[in-house]
């Protein structure tokens, strides 16, 4: 699994926070009904010699419980791209592949020596524990996104620029941010109600992520301002990918509820990360090019450059 403070594609920015939630939930579900699997399969070893579910005879056995009914169904596609979850798939088989040796030689009355049970038992418990660690990383990811955007948010931002100024010091390499101001939203809220501009926050968020690199980073820095994080990139290349994502931001329609679609425009500022500058100081640069870009007419990059503004 990527860290939070990284932005693959397909993962939780897909998904709105509620979606985590409810995969937690039934994560929830899972361990429950997990439990009273490993309780029904002590009964059937212990009181029952001979009347094991025929379920938990067969070979595709993982297959049938309740749980891995769910691993199997589309809900989990979009966890696909957690190492967490293949870990459960993997140890949830071959926790169903133990049970089913020592059932089957219940079956037939044959006696299950201590390390065949010991086996199966620390395997149901470390299965357990992979479903907790993947709750764990869902509930992590969770508490560092915007729940109304998807976006990272600014306790996940400061985490990432530090780590990309660590690496910038380490390596030598250019990395630069840029503060985008989606333009005039105040007036999309007051003409067309918050529900709209909630819609426009996100559908924005989603555009921008599916124009920049898959490895550069949105954060939500408040309101409609928003702070990407463009690794590798010195501030020609920053402004070629910025200036891309402002052209074909203002040819986005934005469709409504109301069936109608409203064309917005945003404006942007650039900063390169120094080696002698504080990340804070960074910001602040990034800041004072998306002013400068405002009172230039809004719609448009710059670029903060020796302690100037410049319009490019």
């Amino acid at each position: 699994m990527n860290t939070p403070i990284n932005q693959p594609k397909g993962k939780i920015e897909n998904n709105s926070t509620d979606d985590i939630f409810c995969k937690i939930q039934a994560l929830d579900t899972g361990i429950s009904n997990h439990e009273s699997w490993i309780a029904q399969v002590h009964q059937s070893l212990i009181c029952q010699h001979g009347h094991s579910n025929p379920d938990d005879l067969c070979e595709d056995a993982h297959c049938r419980c309740k749980f891995g009914q769910w691993l199997s169904s589309s809900d989990t596609a979009a966890l696909m791209d957690y190492e967490s979850f293949h870990s459960v798939v993997e140890k949830h088989q071959l926790m169903h592949a133990l049970a089913r040796q020592i059932l089957q030689k219940s079956e037939r009355k044959q006696s299950i020596n201590e390390d065949e049970y010991r086996n199966f038992t620390s395997h149901a418990i470390a299965f357990k524990l992979e479903v907790r660690n993947l709750q764990y990383t869902l509930m992590s990811q969770v508490c560092v996104i915007d729940h109304l955007t998807g976006a990272w948010n600014r306790y996940a931002m400061n985490a990432k620029l530090l780590e990309e100024k660590e690496r910038l010091l380490r390596l030598g390499h250019s990395s630069a941010i840029c503060m985008m101001d989606i333009d005039h939203f105040k007036r999309i809220n007051d003409k067309h109600g918050h529900t709209v501009g909630d819609v426009v926050l996100k559908t924005v968020v989603g555009f921008c992520r599916d124009s920049l690199r898959k490895y550069d980073s949105i954060y939500r820095y408040g309101g409609e301002e928003f702070l990407f994080c463009l690794p590798d990139a010195d501030q020609d290349e920053a402004h070629s990918i910025i200036e891309r994502l402002c052209i074909s931001l203002r040819e986005y329609p934005i469709p409504t509820a109301n069936g109608e679609s409203l064309s917005i425009t945003a404006s942007f500022g650039i900063a390169c990360m120094l080696d002698e500058d504080p990340i804070e100081d960074t910001i602040r640069s990034a800041d004072h090019a998306l002013l400068y870009a405002k009172t230039q007419g809004r719609n448009r990059v710059c670029c903060w450059e020796d302690g100037l503004s410049t319009f490019t």
